[in-house]
């Protein structure tokens, strides 16, 4: 005789035969007798308490089905695990979805059929919920969903949210409803009757969730804002730069800079003379930033540079310009003067203060290690007093000027730049015009192939810096894309660049960045081709769908209100005792 089919067997088991009716029979004895006895031993009749773990409207959701909610969605998984995604309290916030879910779907009269629930527990699907902006994420952590290729997330399309449960021997073998049981039991800690009363409540609040986010959708144009891609030509404009190699640093330029601008020198002074109590060593510096985590062999070569710079002043070189040519510290714009070393220098100030103590005036120190990097440093003077004053003040002057300095500077270039690109000049060639024009004494340009090989060598340091003028090609992006990180700009490039809407276009601004300005002008706009923009779409469609669940369980749970009690002890991680 064959097994019954996949609709019948659950019911096959539940009984309507001979066997049944006698084994129903004895149960029932047992349990009259039991009763009969309990009462007879007893003054008074108990009752039991039932722990109401979340309760909308006099609907209680007790203690047991917490715990069999929880055996189904975690599994096996591991206690630290479990605390560390916050399992408890995502159980808890799933219950809590999962009632307000079934109770709109009753007042919307959706529900599922016996042979529905059947066919889905024959088939080994035990449907669990979690909070909806969790979803994705859990269920590919605890194995609920059928993951991607990739298997860093639940497959496009795959259902959410369902633990498979082993009811077949084999893969070829029928449904066993023992072992079935067996594993509701192990889970759950359920019987057949009560788990599939749980998995009716689940099947109807996923309903709900389908017809929630079968009401999203996404235009065309939705898919074309979000996919559609572009390119861009771009110039990253430094203030450090400018600082080194164009702005007048010299005494007189600062002095005048600091009698025109007395009252912002003199609250910088009053915000820093608390720092300057004692003798202070007035220093010049490299500095080579380096990471305090830095492996040997990316220091070594940092270190070398260093060596080489050192080398060169003890061999007579201008420590000023050494510095502006190797140093990458705020101060190179200033040839490395830092002035007064106190703690206000901050990261690597007492390794430098250390390093200076046994040096006289004009002596150089060796390469010194710092958090912040490698420096060398040389000591001017030792000042205190009235004299103190005089050398600090100078000092903020000279650091005020060079920022106004080069940031007028670089606006200025930055302006020139989008002008000159607006006219028609190519970006490439107008920033390496206007970077030779910019500098002091603008080096002439030699046309091409006139040059002997080994020219490239004597072009000035300005014009090979690291920190010069760029001018770079992208990668293809869209809006959301992250550019020239680098840089920093206080604004979205990429979405700025949509702005534009022909090839060539410039931007008619610069746009503020940490280390200065970005200048860039559009290359080119496209769409994906049908390909990549039907996954994209799906993409889209999944993300818009997701979403709307979120908002829509939110509302159920904000026009809840008071009808809603949640005993908040149950999302509460436990100590290992308190789990034994």
């Amino acid at each position: 005789m064959s097994p019954p089919s996949v609709g019948p067997m659950l019911k096959y088991f539940r009984g309507g035969g001979v066997a049944n009716v006698l084994v129903g029979g004895i149960v029932s004895a047992i349990i009259i007798a039991f009763i009969v006895e309990f009462r007879a031993g007893q003054g008074s009749t108990g009752s039991i308490k039932i722990q109401c773990v979340v309760d909308y409207g006099g609907e209680c959701v007790d203690s047991k089905d917490y715990f069999a909610a929880y055996g189904l969605i975690g599994g096996r998984v591991e206690a630290a695990a479990a605390k560390r995604i916050g399992l408890r309290k995502q159980v808890l916030d799933g219950l809590v979805e999962r009632t307000l879910l079934v109770d709109a779907a009753k007042r919307l009269g959706l529900g599922v059929s016996e042979e529905a629930i059947d066919s889905e527990l024959e088939s080994g699907r035990a449907h669990v919920s979690l909070p909806a902006e969790k979803l994705e994420e859990t269920s590919a952590y605890l194995g609920l969903c059928r993951l991607s290729e990739s298997r860093n997330g639940c497959e496009p399309g795959a259902q959410r949210g369902v633990r498979q449960l082993r009811v077949r021997r084999t893969d070829t073998e029928p449904f066993d409803y023992k072992l079935y049981e067996r594993e509701i039991r192990i889970l759950a800690n359920r019987g057949p009757k009560e788990f599939k009363a749980g998995q009716e409540e689940e099947l109807v609040a996923a309903r709900l969730r389908d017809l929630v986010r079968a009401r999203a959708r996404v235009s065309q144009a939705e898919v074309e804002f979000a996919t559609e891609r572009a390119v861009i030509r771009s110039v990253v404009i430094s203030r450090d730069w400018f600082s080194k190699y164009v702005v007048n640093n010299s005494r007189e330029s600062v002095e005048k800079f600091a009698v025109e601008h007395r009252a912002q020198v003199d609250s910088a002074w009053d915000a820093e003379k608390a720092n300057h109590t004692g003798a202070c060593p007035v220093i010049r510096e490299i500095v080579l930033p380096l990471s305090a985590m830095a492996l040997d062999d990316e220091k070594n070569p940092v270190r070398k540079k260093a060596e080489e710079a050192r080398a060169r002043i003890v061999m007579g070189a201008d420590f000023a310009q050494v510095a502006r040519e190797v140093s990458l510290g705020s101060t190179a714009g200033l040839g490395g003067d830092v002035g007064c070393l106190s703690k206000s220098y901050g990261l690597g100030a007492d390794e430098l203060l250390k390093a200076l103590e046994g040096l006289k005036p004009g002596e150089l120190s060796q390469v010194i290690d710092t958090p912040r990097g490698l420096h060398v440093v040389q000591l001017i003077e030792r000042a205190d007093g009235a004299r103190l004053e005089v050398l600090v003040r100078a000092q903020i002057a000279r650091r005020l000027h060079a920022q106004f300095a080069a940031d007028e500077a670089a606006t200025g270039f930055a302006r020139n730049l989008i002008e000159r690109a607006k006219k028609g000049q190519k970006l490439e060639e107008a920033v390496t015009e206007l970077t030779r024009a910019t500098l002091p004494e603008a080096p002439a340009s030699k046309p091409k192939g006139t040059r002997k090989p080994d020219e490239a060598a004597a072009e000035p340091a300005a014009l090979t810096a690291e920190d010069r003028p760029r001018f770079e090609i992208s990668s293809q992006f869209v809006r959301t894309s992250p550019l020239l990180d680098d840089a920093e700009p206080k604004e979205s490039i990429a979405a700025l660049a949509f702005e534009l809407d022909k090839p060539d276009a410039v931007y008619d601004r610069p746009i503020d960045a940490k280390v200065g300005f970005v200048v860039f002008q559009l290359k080119e706009r496209s769409l994906p081709d049908a390909a990549q923009a039907k996954e994209l779409r799906e993409r889209l469609e999944e993300a818009k769908a997701e979403d709307a669940l979120v908002r829509y369980v939110a509302d159920l749970r904000s026009q809840a209100g008071a009808k809603l009690k949640v005993d908040q002890s149950f999302g509460v991680d436990k100590t290992s005792s308190e789990n034994e």
